[in-house]
């Protein structure tokens, strides 16, 4: 990882005008091939969370959004947050964008008095599963064709 480029990202409050931006962001990964491609279901998972000031985006020092999260503060059972969607626009993967939006969730959710917070993720991204892993989360339940018939979901939690 690149310190110098660590330095250079930013983590912002995302506005409904970047939207198609912030989509963007999901282009070329196996989340968007499996989920999104041919469909508005991407731009309908980002509008509503956009205009509430759920999504958080990491920006570079030119303005380029390069990383996107996505939360709902009572999403999980209707009582704890959730962090619903998360990504790295390809060519920025593996510089710790995504651990650092995973800190800056927990941040939110500390900050707004929770004890614990939630995250699914797709039995085909092992990678990501890892990650969340790495940051203290515990797989609860595997939920299989939670979204889509033949997809399994991870259900992980994590205590604050």
């Amino acid at each position: 990882m690149s310190l110098k480029y660590e330095r250079s990202v930013r983590f912002v409050q995302a506005t409904p005008d970047m939207q198609d931006e912030c989509a963007k962001v999901f282009e070329n990964s196996t989340l968007y091939d499996r989920y999104f491609k041919g469909t508005e279901f991407l731009k309908e998972m980002l509008y509503g969370p956009l205009d509430e000031g759920h999504v958080i985006a990491a920006q570079t020092g030119s303005g380029e959004i390069v990383g996107v999260m996505v939360y709902e503060l009572k999403g999980m059972f209707g009582e704890f947050p959730y962090l619903a969607l998360l990504g790295v626009k390809d060519g920025y993967r593996r510089q710790a964008i995504g651990s650092r939006l995973i800190d800056v969730f927990q941040e939110i959710c500390v900050r707004t008095g929770f004890d614990k917070c939630f995250i699914c993720v797709s039995h085909f991204n092992p990678r990501a599963k890892a990650l969340y892993q790495r940051k203290g989360f515990k797989p609860v339940v595997l939920i299989p064709d939670l979204i889509r018939a033949g997809i399994d979901e991870w259900m992980l939690m994590k205590r604050l």
